[in-house]
């Protein structure tokens, strides 16, 4: 019998990474739209376990911290991963940079690149989901910071690598079940 294991996808994302680490070998990972969905599923029992970002780079993750403050899920496991964020555009946009979508933490991590180019920002679900505004026709000048290897599968291009400049960013993911 499989696990169902829900996280915030689609897959590429850092909690995707996060989930393949973590998942027992008998998981069958299951994509959710928002961190939300993804406690909530876990909190109804429609899912066994459950994989979440807990804190980053940008600080704790209020939604994941709140749940197991409140004693709803357990944390079972935890694993680390580096963060880092290209910047992915559409091939023969050549407007001028403009803006960049990304989740809200990773636009905290990436502030100094954005405040040093005079950018706009928009927080989006997941940095994937950004991805998608841009490939799917966001306006010109606008790219999205994003997971680096996602090029191809975006049909997008990297125009700048590690946004975040020269710190290191890591983001702890939590392997949660639905407590009691």
């Amino acid at each position: 019998m499989m696990t169902d294991l829900v996280y915030l996808g689609p897959e590429g994302t850092f909690t995707h990474q996060a989930a393949l680490a973590l998942a027992p070998e008998d998981a069958l990972l299951r994509p959710l739209d928002s961190l939300t969905a993804v406690l909530d599923a876990l909190q109804a029992g429609d899912a066994a376990l459950a994989v979440a970002a807990e804190t980053s780079a940008a600080g704790p993750i209020a939604e994941t911290a709140g749940a197991i403050a409140a004693g709803t899920v357990e944390v079972l496991d935890r694993h680390a991963i580096a963060v880092s964020f290209d910047l992915y555009r559409r091939p023969n946009d050549d407007a001028p940079l403009a803006g960049v979508y990304g989740h809200e933490k990773a636009l905290a991590q990436i502030r100094p690149f954005i405040g040093a180019h005079g950018l706009d920002s928009r927080a989006v679900a997941s940095n994937t989901a950004g991805l998608a505004a841009v490939r799917d026709g966001a306006e010109p000048g606008w790219g999205a910071a994003g997971p680096p290897g996602l090029a191809v599968q975006y049909g997008l291009e990297v125009t700048q690598h590690a946004l975040e400049g020269p710190s290191c960013n890591e983001t702890v993911f939590a392997l949660l079940r639905r407590a009691g």
